[in-house]
C-alpha cells in the first residue's frame, strides 16, 4: 500500500488490517495478470478521481507489463473514494 502528503498507513490501518489487505491483493494478484494497489491519503483537496489519476501515473500503473492495473484511492479525513484502472488489450 501506499501514501503520500507525509502520512504513513499506521495513521489509518492496524497492523493486522494492512496484512488482511495485503493477503486479500495477493490472493487476487495470482488469478488475473492485473496489478492492484490501494493509495491511502489523509485528505484530497479537489476531485478524488483527478487524484487518484495522478497517483496512477505517478507509481507508473500506466506502464504495468500488461497494461492493466487497478488503483483503489481514498482520502480518509475527507471521506473521499475513487478507481483508477486501466485495461490492455492483446492482439488475437
Amino acid at each position: 500500500m501506499t501514501n503520500t502528503m507525509g502520512s504513513k498507513v499506521e495513521d489509518f490501518l492496524t497492523a493486522s488490517q494492512e496484512q488482511q489487505i495485503i493477503a486479500a491483493i495477493r490472493k487476487a494478484e495470482r488469478t488475473t495478470s492485473g496489478e492492484i494497489r490501494v493509495h491511502l491519503e489523509s485528505h484530497c483537496a479537489g476531485d478524488a478521481y483527478v487524484r487518484a489519476q495522478e497517483i496512477f501515473h505517478l507509481l507508473k500503473m500506466d506502464n504495468t507489463k500488461d497494461e492493466n492495473g487497478i488503483l483503489f484511492y481514498i482520502a480518509v479525513t475527507d471521506r473521499k473514494f475513487a478507481l483508477s484502472v486501466i485495461m490492455g488489450y492483446t492482439s488475437m
